[in-house]
Parts: structure tokens; C-alpha cells; sequence
């Protein structure tokens, strides 16, 4: 009897529809709460078989059918995908794909299988299964799979069923690895989906195109009925501005005025104006709502009601991964309660929340002290002022006894400096992932000399150029020597050049453009086609071609070699304009940097010769020979950024002379 009630007690309860609501309503939190509107979306399953992806897709199975219409992130649910993902690694993993999609569709889920395709390793005569580095590439290619299935449903939502015991296991594996308190916080309830960064419309990207569909699946602009009332209200409103004035801002129709990614410049007569490039928004996000139930109450779900799971025996394997090692040790032994699971998973609160307040305080204290004074899309620069980020006289010691609270003060605001620079680079940068805090020790001396250990006995050095994570920090002249330009930095030779091949109109049999004159319009028997898909050029700029000609088309940098043939195809008056343009808006060694649109001309006699480039365009600027709009047209966005560090930016401040590279061209 007394073991009857104590096994009762200790059983596990399976996991309840609410609970599960509650559990994804918390993690799944809007993206874009600005949107006046959202058209139901899909959403995807990642399902591998395991009695943890099999719980979650019961759960959801069951969430939208009583809960029809739940609004999940920023959008209502029209229903639910399971994806599996066939590695074809083992021999039965294709069978045990089938099995899993049958008891998918059991549950009322629609199931995908995606085959990851080793054939050209396989051309290679090399075994997918003997490669050192299997488990990433295997790693790598799942998540593409998965991000272009999300693509294809038009989700934006992609559901892993990570729990609080994988939890556990990560968090001691890189505290045995030795990581600190930013390593300790763990898996996440939401992210980007990793390794899809140059697929466009997965990885931070896809909402402009959204916007530009006739039904959005997001909408900014504020419903009819809202509008006509404003419209009311400012009519009846005697001391507003005339009304065709304010008509003119109410019927406005660009979608992307309102959209996060919008950027605005502000015009100034002494320049040419320059219309500044979209920054990219939107691709999928990986939610993770199981993070707070163990393993044992998945299992119980399962058992409840019935629902059939699949065990991989790999996963059982100690010798296989460091991952199966520890799940063995924490399961098979009793460890210190400082290393069981209770401790751990603590320890990973605390280190989120202190990573949560300290990104918190470094973007705060970029808004508040305005330390972005301009940045520019168009060629991709940044510039800053951090003389007042930490006051000189907030450094000083007070009291002879405080040289130990000063020494702590300073070590936290190394600390706040380096997340903000971190932030800042990530304007610019090419580089996929940013650099660690360990690697900006010396940029935060550059920068913030008064924050350097040595800064009362030597003497502040004159600021120099130097480059860090691909990004080239300049000290502006006529500027106090706070101020410093963030640009690409210049092009290394040892390293091939930052490449991206577009294809045109079919095929590239017999494609050569030839601009010659005027040449000839299309003829009805040449027809525009859709937009090819974006690519990620040099990690900075989103861009895309669409024509009616055979041609192959390459993005490849503003090369000097091309500058002046390129200068010399472009008109008189529109030849001025691009070396104010150029002048302006590229100083120095920043119109290498930029993206150049280029047709590719082989030779038909030798296969072997380099192809001849000609440059077509400078897509982010806007600037082609003439008569390409006949044939080609081109698209150029800027990458994901955090717009919400722009904000702060004063208003009509002219770029110019806060360059100080040039004085404003007389007219």
C-alpha cells in the first residue's frame, strides 16, 4: 500500500494542452509589435522521431485544434508542418523517416521528409559517414534543409523540441569545457536560425519582399477605417496645418515607410541626395517551448496518449559524443549538488539574466549619450562619437581609500564598452559572427584611452587607423578625437575577392551584353522574368538582378581598373553627379568596398582565357551605363541591423562636415 502511494507520488504528469499554451505564448513573443495586421501562417516541426519531438508535435497537434487560430510570435495559426530530416547516414534511416511521418499524419499533422543530398561527396569517392567533421557539416546542411522547407511553407516559425534535461546537459558540458558566465547561459527559448546566413528570406531577411506582395502577410499601415478617421479629426482641427499638406501625408501608399527596416536621410542641398538602401528584416526564428518540462513528463505525454516514438541508438552510445558521455554520468551517478541538475540549471538563470542586463545597459548607454551620428547603407559606414560614453570626471577618484571601488568601476566600464562596440561593428562588418569580448581588450584602449590601466602614467597617443573583425576604424579629422569613421576594410591581396555570380535570362549560350549605342529595345519575342533570388554579397548587401537577355551577370567590388572606363560610358551631367556621389558619400578607399554589377564576356576561341569584365552598375548607389534599364534591372538592400541604435541620431546634421573630408560642392 505504502509503495502503491509513494510510486504515485513520484510518477510524472503529462504535459496539459493549457500548460503547453502557456509555455509557447511565453517564448514566442511578437517580433513585430508595430503591425496593425497579420495573415495566419504556418508553422514548421523540426521531428526526428524522439519521444521529445514526437511530444511536441502531440502537443501541437492538439494546441491548434483548441486553440484554433492562436496567435503564435506575430502571427495567427493556419496549421502545423512536421518536417523530418533523412540524413541518410545509416541504412534504416529512410524507413525509420516513413515510420515517423505515418504517426504524424496520425496525430492530424501534414508531414514533409527532406533527403539531405551527399552526392557530390559521393562523386568524390568520398563516405559521408567517414568524415572527421561529420556531425557539423550533417549539423550545417540539416538546418539549410530545414530553413528553405520554412521558406517554402512561407513560416516563419520553426519549433525544436529541446527540454530542460538537454538543457542541463549543454550548460555542464561547457562548464567542464571551462566557459564563462556568457558560455553558462545555456540553450535558448528563441534565435535565428543558425547556418542559413545566405539564404535569402531565412536567415533576417524576407520582409521587404513581403511588404511588396499585394496581401502582405504583415501589414504596418493603419486599417481604412483608422485612416479616414485621422483624416476626420484633422479636418475638423482649426489650428492644424493646411489641409493639402496634411493630405499629402495621410495618403501616402509606401508600405515601407512604416516597417522596421526603413531608413531616412536627411536632405541637404549641398549634396546630391542619394536614396538610402532598405535594411532587411524578418526570416525564420527557432522557438524552443519544452525548455521548462523534463524529459520525464515528455515521456509521460507520450504514454498517455498513446503516441509512438522512435529511439535512435546512437544516442546511447558513451564513445560516440562528449553529449552521450555526460548523459550517461549525470544518469548512472550521483554527482555533487553543486553538478546536479537543480544548481546547473540555476546557474544558467542567473548567467542569462546578467548577459540580459549588460546588453541592456551597453545599448542604453549608446542611445542615451547619441553616439551614432550617421550612418549610410549606401556604402555601408558608420560614424561615431564616444567622447561623451564616460565622462573624465565620473573617473577620477574621490577619496584616496577608493582606488579599489575605481578599479571595479573601471573593469565594468571596459566591460559596457566593449558590448557597444560589439554592437557597433556589427554595422559594418562582413564577417558572419562577431567578434568575442576577449578580442576587443585592445580596441576599448584605442577607443577609451581613459578606461586603460596605463592611463595615468603614458601619456594618449594620437589615434591611428586599424582594423578589427574586417572592419577599418578611421579618426576623423577636423573632429575632436573621439570621432571615428567605421568602413569595410580595404581588400586584402592574399585573399580572393568577395564574389557572386547572378545568372540572367535562361541559359548563357551565347550570352554577351553588348550596350553600343542605343541598341535596340526589347522585342515582344525577349520577356522580362521574375526576380532571381537575392544574394549576400560580401556579407553586407542583399542583392539581385532580373533581365530579359542571356548573360551572366557577377557582383564583384568597385575595381580601380574599372573606374574609368566606367566613368567614361556615363554621360557628361551624369558623370559630375557620380564624382559628387563618389566624393561625398565614399571618401578614400570606401568606393572599393562598394558592389559592382558585372557582365562576364568569355572568349569563344580560348576556353581557357580569363573572361573579360565590364562594369554595368554600382547597385547601391544607383548608377549604371546607359541603356541598361532596357535589359537589366537590379536590386540592391542593406543586411539585417539593430535600426532601434539609430534612433538617437540628431536630425538634419550634415554628414559633410562631420567627414571633414572635402567641403560642400558649390553649385
Amino acid at each position: 500500500m505504502s509503495t502503491q502511494a509513494l510510486a504515485f507520488h513520484h510518477a510524472s504528469k503529462p504535459i496539459s494542452v493549457q500548460e503547453f499554451r502557456d509555455a509557447v505564448l511565453a517564448v514566442c513573443r511578437p517580433r513585430f509589435p508595430t503591425a496593425y495586421y497579420a495573415r495566419p501562417q504556418r508553422i514548421a516541426l523540426a521531428i526526428s522521431g524522439g519521444v521529445d519531438s514526437m511530444a511536441m508535435a502531440y502537443l501541437f497537434s492538439r494546441l491548434v485544434r483548441v486553440y484554433r487560430g492562436i496567435k503564435i510570435a506575430d502571427y495567427p495559426t493556419e496549421t502545423a508542418f512536421g518536417v523530418v530530416v533523412d540524413h541518410k547516414l545509416r541504412e534504416e534511416s529512410t524507413q525509420e523517416a516513413s515510420r515517423v511521418t505515418q504517426e504524424l499524419k496520425r496525430l492530424g499533422l501534414k508531414a514533409i521528409i527532406k533527403t539531405l543530398n551527399w552526392r557530390e561527396l559521393k562523386w568524390n569517392g568520398i563516405e559521408p559517414s567517414t568524415l572527421p567533421n561529420i556531425e557539423s557539416v550533417a549539423r550545417t546542411m540539416r538546418y539549410q534543409a530545414l530553413g528553405s522547407t520554412c521558406l517554402y511553407l512561407q513560416s516563419s516559425s520553426l519549433f525544436f523540441a529541446h527540454h530542460q534535461d538537454d538543457q542541463y546537459e549543454t550548460v555542464l558540458m561547457r562548464l567542464l569545457a571551462g566557459h564563462g558566465y556568457r558560455g553558462l547561459r545555456g540553450i535558448r527559448e528563441a534565435n535565428a536560425i543558425p547556418e542559413c546566413y545566405e539564404l535569402h528570406g531565412v536567415y533576417k531577411s524576407g520582409l521587404i519582399d513581403d511588404q511588396m506582395q499585394k496581401r502582405p502577410f504583415l501589414s504596418f499601415k493603419p486599417p481604412g477605417r483608422e485612416m479616414r478617421r485621422l483624416r476626420n479629426i484633422l479636418r475638423d482641427d482649426k489650428e492644424a496645418e493646411p489641409w493639402d499638406q496634411i493630405r499629402s501625408y495621410l495618403s501616402s501608399d509606401h508600405a515601407s515607410m512604416s516597417f522596421p527596416g526603413h531608413l531616412s536621410r536627411d536632405f541637404d542641398p549641398n549634396v546630391p541626395y542619394l536614396t538610402p538602401l532598405q535594411s532587411e528584416d524578418g526570416g525564420v526564428t527557432i522557438y524552443r517551448p519544452l525548455l521548462e518540462f523534463d524529459k520525464a513528463r515528455l515521456i509521460a505525454t507520450c504514454e498517455a496518449n498513446g503516441v509512438q516514438w522512435f529511439e535512435d541508438s546512437t544516442n546511447t552510445d558513451p564513445t560516440l559524443t562528449t553529449r552521450n558521455a555526460i548523459r550517461q554520468l549525470t544518469r548512472g551517478h550521483t554527482l555533487p549538488k553543486a553538478l546536479q541538475k537543480p544548481s546547473i540549471l540555476a546557474l544558467a538563470q542567473r548567467s542569462k539574466r546578467r548577459v540580459r542586463l549588460e546588453e541592456a545597459e551597453a545599448h542604453r548607454l549608446l542611445v542615451r549619450e547619441s553616439v551614432i551620428k550617421d550612418f549610410d547603407p549606401n556604402a555601408g559606414t558608420l560614424l561615431i562619437d564616444v567622447s561623451t560614453l564616460w565622462r573624465p570626471s565620473l573617473l577620477q577618484m574621490r577619496r584616496p581609500f577608493s582606488q579599489a571601488r575605481e578599479e571595479a568601476r573601471r573593469r565594468s566600464r571596459r566591460l559596457m564598452a566593449a558590448l557597444a562596440l560589439r554592437k557597433l561593428i556589427a554595422f559594418v562588418t562582413p564577417e558572419l559572427h562577431l567578434p568575442p569580448l576577449a578580442n576587443l581588450e585592445n580596441v576599448v584602449d584605442r577607443l577609451f584611452p581613459e578606461l586603460s590601466r596605463e592611463s595615468d602614467t603614458v601619456p594618449v597617443a594620437q589615434p591611428k587607423a586599424f582594423s578589427i573583425a574586417g572592419v577599418l576604424f578611421e579618426p576623423v579629422p577636423k573632429m575632436n578625437s573621439a570621432s571615428w569613421l567605421l568602413s569595410r576594410a580595404p581588400y586584402s591581396s592574399r585573399q580572393p575577392l568577395p564574389e557572386r555570380k547572378l545568372p540572367g535570362y535562361l541559359s548563357y549560350r551565347g550570352g554577351i551584353l553588348k550596350l553600343d549605342g542605343d541598341g535596340d529595345q526589347p522585342s515582344r519575342h525577349r520577356h522580362w522574368r521574375g526576380w532571381k533570388t537575392a544574394k549576400l554579397w560580401d556579407g553586407r548587401f542583399w542583392i539581385r538582378v532580373s533581365a530579359c537577355v542571356a548573360a551572366k551577370f557577377h557582383v564583384l567590388p568597385f575595381l580601380p581598373s574599372s573606374a574609368k572606363p566606367f566613368r567614361m560610358a556615363v554621360p557628361p551631367r551624369e558623370r559630375a553627379n557620380l564624382e559628387k556621389i563618389l566624393k561625398h558619400y565614399t571618401p578614400g578607399k570606401v568606393r572599393y568596398t562598394l558592389p559592382g554589377l558585372y557582365s562576364v564576356e568569355e572568349s569563344a576561341r580560348d576556353q581557357d582565357a580569363e573572361p573579360i569584365l565590364t562594369l554595368l552598375a554600382l547597385p547601391t548607389l544607383g548608377i549604371h551605363v546607359p541603356g541598361l534599364e532596357r535589359w537589366v534591372k537590379y536590386e540592391a538592400r542593406y543586411k539585417n541591423i539593430d535600426v532601434s541604435l539609430l534612433a538617437s541620431r540628431k536630425k538634419k546634421e550634415s554628414r559633410m562636415p562631420l567627414l571633414g573630408r572635402a567641403s560642400p560642392p558649390t553649385q
